[in-house]
Parts: C-alpha cells; sequence; structure tokens
C-alpha cells in the first residue's frame, strides 16, 4: 500500500487510497473482533471443564473398570480413542496459541489502515454554524477514548487468553519414557517389570491388604482381628524383623501381598521403598527425577510436614507417591517407572499432607490448597486425568472410600465442610458445612454415619435419611470438648473414639455423642487410631501403643512401645503388625 505524498498540499485527498485503506481496516477489524472472541470463549471454555472428558471415553472406562474378565479389545478401544482426542486437543490448542500472533497481526493492520485513511482525507477545520452545546466536544473526545480503551482491553485479554491457554495434560506417554528415571538396589535375578494390569483388584482383594492410610478404604478399621497384644523391641520378643528406613518421614507403611512401600524425602531428593514382608529386606529404592513441570526450587513447608507426609497408595500390580512439590509417581513392584507427572505446586503454608486412595482403576488424589484445590482422579494405567472436581477449600486431611448401604461414597474434609462423591465419576452426592478451622483430621465411619472432628471446631456426626438417592445428610450429634489437631477419629458399630495433640482419649456414645469416658495419657498422638477386632490400637509421639477394648468403659489391654518416637500409624494384616518409627520398619509378629 503506498504512503501519502509528503509534498503535496496539507488537505489533499485521495480517494483511492482512502477507500483502499477503509476496506483493510474494515476486514482486520472484523478479523481481529472474531478472533479475540474465539481466544476468550476458548479460554473460558477449556478453564472450566477438562476437553478430554470425552463422555463416550468415560462410559467405556467404568465399562473396563467394572468388567470382571480381562477386555483387552476394550482396552484398546479407549487407548485410541484417547489417543485422538489428545490429538486433537493439541492441535487445536496449539493453533489457537498461534491465533495470537494472528492477533496480534490483525490489530497491527486495523491501526496502519485507519492511520493511511486519516492521511488521504483529512478534513480542513470549518466553523460550524450550528454551535452545539457546552461539553459536547468534550463527550465526543471521551467516548473515543473509551471506544479506544475497551478495544485495547479486549485485545489485551484475548492475548492474555491465548498465551494461558491450558496444555498441561500431558500425553499418556511423556513421562513414562523418561530416562532419567531410575531403580536402585535391585535384587539379583529379579524377575522383569510386570506387563501392566488390565483388570483391577475386587474390594474383597483390596480388603486382605493395607493399600492406603488407615487400611482399606482410609477410615481406620482392620480387616483382621489376630494381632500381637505384646511385644518387646529390646529384647526381640515377638519382633520379626526391623530395618532402617534411608530417609525419614511421617507417611505410613502400606501393605500389598509381600511387599511393604513407603517413601522419603528431602528438599534434594524423593525416593520411594519396597521392603520384603518375610525378611524385612529393601528390596529396592526408587529415586525420582524431575519430571515436566518440576519446579527446580522445592516449597516452603513446615518441619513437622516433611516433603513427603503423604502415605502412599498401592492397587494390584503397582504403587503410588506423592511429594510436597507436587510430583506423584506410580511404579511396579520392580521398581520401574510406570508414569508420573507434576501436578503443580501446591499453595499450602505447612505442605502438602493429604494421603493418597486408590478405588478400581483411579488414583484419587485430594489436592487442596489456598487457590485451584481439587480432586483428581487420574487412571492408574497410565496417569491421565480421568476426572477433576474444583473443590478451592484448603485443609491437609485424607480421603476416606467407604462402602455404606447407598453405594461406594469417597468422602473428603475441608476447612469448611464435608463431601461425598461417586469415586468413579466424581460426581458430587452431598456436603455438610459442619468444620472450621486447619483441619488435618479425616472422615471415620461407625454405626451407618460419618463422623468428623477438628480442633477448635465441632466434632459432628452424620446420619442419613432412610431410603434417600442420593443421601441426604443431617447432623445426629455434636461434641465440642477434647478435640483432634492431626490424629483422625475412628468409629465402630457402638462408639466412636478421639486422641489429641494433648494425650487425651475419648469414647463417644455413636447413638447419642455422649461421652464415655475420657483418658488423659502423658504424651500427644499423630498418629491415628485403628480398630482390630474388639480393640483399639493407638501411638503416641513416643512410639508408646496403648491397646484398649472397644468398650464404654476404658479397659486396658497393654502399652508395649516400638522403641523411638513414632508419627506413623501402623498397617495391620493377619497376625502381623507394620509399624514405622522415626528411623526404622519393625514387622511384629506373635509366635
Amino acid at each position: 500500500m503506498p504512503l501519502p505524498d509528503k509534498n503535496k498540499p496539507r488537505f489533499a485527498t485521495n480517494e483511492t487510497l482512502w477507500r483502499t485503506a477503509m476496506t483493510v481496516a474494515v476486514i482486520a477489524g472484523l478479523f481481529s473482533l472474531a478472533l479475540s472472541t474465539l481466544l476468550i470463549a476458548n479460554y473460558v471454555q477449556v478453564k472450566a471443564v477438562n476437553p478430554l472428558d470425552n463422555p463416550e471415553i468415560i462410559k467405556l472406562r467404568l465399562q473396563l473398570a467394572q468388567s470382571q474378565e480381562p477386555n483387552p479389545t476394550l482396552a484398546e478401544q479407549i487407548r485410541v480413542l484417547d489417543l485422538l482426542a489428545r490429538k486433537a486437543f493439541f492441535t487445536s490448542q496449539k493453533q489457537l496459541q498461534i491465533g495470537g500472533y494472528l492477533l496480534l497481526g490483525g490489530v497491527v493492520v486495523l491501526a496502519l489502515s485507519l492511520y493511511l485513511a486519516g492521511q488521504s482525507r483529512p478534513r480542513l477545520p470549518l466553523p460550524d454554524p450550528n454551535v452545539p452545546a457546552p461539553g459536547y466536544w468534550t463527550l465526543r473526545a471521551r467516548a473515543r477514548e473509551l471506544i479506544a480503551l475497551g478495544g485495547f482491553a479486549w485485545v489485551i485479554c484475548a492475548l492474555v487468553a491465548a498465551y494461558t491457554t491450558r496444555l498441561d495434560v500431558p500425553a499418556p506417554t511423556a513421562v513414562t519414557a523418561q530416562a532419567g528415571a531410575q531403580a536402585t538396589e535391585q535384587p539379583k535375578g529379579q524377575a522383569p517389570a510386570a506387563t501392566p494390569a488390565v483388570t483391577w483388584p475386587d474390594w474383597a482383594t483390596v480388603k486382605k491388604n493395607w493399600p492406603s492410610f488407615r487400611g482399606p478404604g482410609a477410615y481406620g478399621v482392620a480387616q483382621y482381628t489376630t494381632a500381637p497384644v505384646e511385644w518387646d523391641v529390646e529384647s526381640g520378643k515377638n519382633i520379626k524383623w526391623k530395618t532402617d528406613v534411608p530417609l525419614p518421614s511421617p507417611n505410613s507403611p502400606v501393605v500389598w501381598d509381600n511387599r511393604v512401600f513407603m517413601s522419603g524425602a528431602t528438599p534434594e531428593k524423593r525416593e520411594i521403598y519396597c521392603f520384603d514382608t518375610d525378611s524385612g529386606q529393601l528390596l529396592w529404592t526408587f529415586t525420582l527425577e524431575k519430571f515436566p513441570g518440576t519446579p527446580d526450587t522445592p516449597p516452603k513447608i513446615s518441619e513437622e510436614t516433611s516433603f513427603a507426609a503423604p502415605t502412599m497408595a498401592v492397587q494390584g500390580d503397582r504403587a503410588c507417591a506423592i511429594f510436597a512439590n507436587g510430583d506423584v509417581a506410580c511404579v511396579d513392584f520392580n521398581g520401574k517407572l510406570l508414569w508420573g507427572k507434576n501436578l503443580g505446586v501446591p499453595e499450602n503454608h505447612y505442605g502438602h499432607a493429604s494421603s493418597l486412595i486408590a478405588f478400581q482403576n483411579l488414583l484419587l488424589i485430594q489436592y487442596d490448597q489456598k487457590a485451584n484445590g481439587r480432586l483428581i482422579a487420574l487412571d492408574l494405567s497410565d496417569g491421565h486425568e480421568a476426572y477433576t472436581v474444583n473443590r478451592g477449600i484448603i485443609s491437609w486431611s485424607s480421603p476416606a472410600c467407604v462402602e455404606t448401604p447407598a453405594g461406594f461414597q469417597l468422602v473428603l474434609n475441608s476447612s469448611k465442610d464435608v463431601t461425598s462423591y461417586e469415586p468413579l465419576t466424581g460426581k458430587q452426592l452431598w456436603q455438610l458445612k459442619c468444620l472450621s478451622g486447619e483441619v488435618a483430621p479425616s472422615p471415620a465411619y461407625g454405626a451407618g454415619m460419618f463422623f468428623v472432628a477438628n480442633d477448635y471446631a465441632t466434632a459432628t456426626a452424620i446420619k442419613f435419611a432412610e431410603g434417600k438417592t442420593p443421601p441426604e445428610p443431617e447432623i445426629a450429634w455434636k461434641y465440642e470438648d477434647a478435640l483432634p489437631d492431626t490424629s483422625s477419629p475412628v468409629g465402630t458399630d457402638t462408639h466412636f473414639y478421639i486422641s489429641t495433640a494433648r494425650g487425651e482419649i475419648v469414647c463417644l456414645d455413636a447413638k447419642t455423642g455422649t461421652q464415655a469416658w475420657m483418658q488423659e495419657g502423658e504424651e500427644g498422638f499423630n498418629a491415628s487410631p485403628i480398630v482390630v477386632g474388639d480393640r483399639i490400637y493407638l501411638v503416641d509421639r513416643k512410639g508408646v501403643v496403648t491397646i484398649f477394648k472397644d468398650s464404654a468403659t476404658f479397659e486396658k489391654v497393654g502399652s508395649p512401645t516400638l522403641g523411638e518416637e513414632s508419627f506413623a500409624t501402623p498397617a495391620f494384616l493377619d497376625g502381623r503388625i507394620y509399624a514405622r518409627t522415626a528411623t526404622k520398619l519393625i514387622c511384629i509378629a506373635a509366635g
């Protein structure tokens, strides 16, 4: 487009140049308006909804998860559809970011065309025979400024949307092939890596193991009733073995078949450990390398929380761990990385502490934080995001997954409320506001009710109207005296139990909430009580284990010690206890 002649008279016009410039300006303006609108609309849509949550894929995944027999054809169909969806998503998102550059170009062409149009048809200032009202020209000038500023703001919003559009959904193989991740200390003659499971353990198999914090379902009730009641670490009485743990952390042991898993971390290092249940031998240590998005600088956390506070989850042939920097990794029983990713550093002033839990084919993560808190479900097969539910309220609690008369419920505490979800879909079933403060204790279940508690708040029993679908919660009763700080409550058919940071143990009648008894000790509790048959086991900070009857009166069974400080909740299997102390893993077995 030719520039105007600088030597022509000042108010000479060029109609051809004016018409050309105005035509280009109109086209550039409409192009920029349409493109900017699309960029902003796309950003809002992707921010609100995961574009990869294809209803057809979700339906097939649920069908596969509920299948009792291997179905490789269905698994391959899901894989192909998921791959096509990801390719389409990433292609469209990258194209839309290229649209940001096109928008910049369109705005530049619009501005240049308007400038040339103005230069090609200058207006000679003439007195207006009709004198306008006072302030007329000022209003016109302000209107032009507002229009210009509005257009400028709209373009800036579109450009921000274009360059911040979500591109953080990793492809299934993006991290699985990570060359830097490695396993060390592998035993000689180790079998090759297991083939990824096509089907997942049923609930009966899960209950035979100790797959998560506080056992099957993560609500503190052991399925076996044969745990020892006396031992002596110093003399070795009823101690099957004890072994050193490389890095100290407060997370608890999880057990599947003949393997015990735990994690440990420092600001510089993140590790997963696998021990043999019969010998206590450390079979291997998996050391995490950086995933895409892993921060170079570790987050600031409190000393009590540590960089590996959450307890791992194990399901079938794989074990998963999460760390304070947002790294989550899934390994097989041979210490081989199956997949891993960084979820983003949680904005959490104590550090991330919520433990993991698995249900069928999903790894469920309570990722509560100051902003952008969410419940995340990752498919255990390859780590892809099955669903995400926004929460937005911070907590340090861990989820519980309970088989109730209304079906399985995934129940999460927050700093304001208790919320129940369908574990396979993330659909909210109910929510009840009854908590406050910095909530760390997790939900309990007993006598057909959920039970939640937190220091400086209240303890609340939640009952449900019969025959209601979805279930409708209501408060059965409240208790406000001795309340927990970090230790989670536990329930039986007749009582709920609370242990506090001040060393109190409280028994409440499940029907009425009446305090049956309170026992005061010398040391506080971080670990959570576990119901084993008609007994409750509770470890204090010094490692003393108080064993007492599930009874309306305090009946002490024993108080053996683990030999040193302990902040972890033991795992209870048939005739065995696996307990983590400050430096060791101990297996306690009678006989």
